[in-house]
């Protein structure tokens, strides 16, 4: 905390929504649903990131989709708020009712701790360290937001926040989902963007999620992720049990073994799908092939996403050409 800022221990809680800037730091921060008897620090600090079995925290949130396809009516809502963080909000209606709600954040560019500058919250590191800090993680907040969405089928009723998020809900959610929901219209009247996401348990408690919007028969955004179990115990691989229930596109400390940033790999499938308008053209993107030469390459083998990219392309493809969207 800030020179001579004391906190009395009774009066110290969980902060609800982990990142703090300087400023608010100087306030004492007493929480919504109970009081602390331990001091607990109001920031989120990349030393705390370390693998489940280091830190004792549990992963209890799932993040992953129900496996399968989701479709509808296409909404999406950005904006930067609280002193540059931005908040996304994407609605799924199909035939007048809510299909799908899905909410994130980026960290503000110049957030005071550089390790979680312009970080995806939902499926990164940050919420480990959130939780291991607070004791309730960023997500756990949102996921119980998108739920009562859901449930009410409504995007203005109120919700009742929980602690780890209830900044992000509302100084973010709250206000963007109004926004949104002035602009959504009956679905015979609907002539914007079609979302298709499809949603697959690959193996080796690994989940591919692949994102695809289409607008008078062309891709306008893609997206593919891979996302690890929130159980520790399904992901075969020892080395990656310390990522349960993050994505590899999100995560800031995935080690990708094909030696090219998950990320940096996705983006460029991005920019090539959205040239090409051909969701099953690889060629040329990196690390598509094995060359068993880093120095010269600048990778060694082949990702084996790409196969389970090109797997899930192809059934969101042969949908949406079935309904004429493509």
């Amino acid at each position: 905390m800030k020179k001579g800022i004391m906190l009395f221990a009774a009066l110290v809680s969980l902060a609800a929504c982990g990142k703090q800037d300087v400023s608010e730091e100087k306030e004492t921060i007493v929480s919504e649903t109970e009081v602390s008897e331990t001091v607990v620090s109001d920031t989120v600090s990349s030393s705390s990131v370390q693998s489940e079995e280091a830190n004792g925290v549990e992963v209890s949130w799932n993040v992953i989709p129900e496996e399968g396809i989701v479709s509808g009516d296409y909404y999406k809502i950005s904006e930067r708020f609280r002193q540059g963080h931005e908040g996304i909000l994407e609605v799924i209606v199909k035939e007048d009712q809510l299909e799908y709600v899905y909410f994130n954040e980026y960290t503000r560019p110049n957030y005071y701790n550089r390790y979680f500058q312009n970080v995806s919250k939902r499926m990164s590191e940050y919420n480990v360290s959130m939780k291991e800090a607070k004791g309730a993680a960023w997500i756990e907040g949102v996921l119980s937001a998108e739920a009562q969405i859901m449930e009410n089928q409504s995007l203005t009723e109120d919700i009742e926040t929980v602690s780890g998020a209830s900044n992000s809900i509302e100084q973010a959610l709250v206000p963007l989902a109004e926004k949104l929901n002035a602009e959504i219209v009956p679905s015979k009247d609907f002539n914007g963007p079609t979302f298709y996401q499809i949603t697959k348990y690959l193996d080796n408690g690994i989940n591919g999620i692949l994102k695809v919007v289409v607008e008078n028969k062309k891709i306008i955004d893609l997206h593919y992720d891979e996302v690890f179990s929130n159980d520790p115990n399904n992901i075969s691989e020892a080395k990656d049990k310390r990522y349960a229930g993050l994505s590899k596109y999100d995560s800031v400390e995935y080690d990708e073994p094909s030696r090219i940033g998950f990320n940096v790999q996705m983006d460029e499938l991005t920019k090539h799908v959205l040239e090409n308008q051909d969701m099953l053209n690889i060629e040329g993107l990196p690390a598509t092939e094995d060359t068993g030469d880093y120095k010269k390459a600048g990778y060694t083998k082949r990702n084996p996403a790409w196969d389970h990219y090109l797997e899930l392309a192809e059934e969101l493809k042969t949908l949406a050409e079935s309904e004429g969207k493509l």
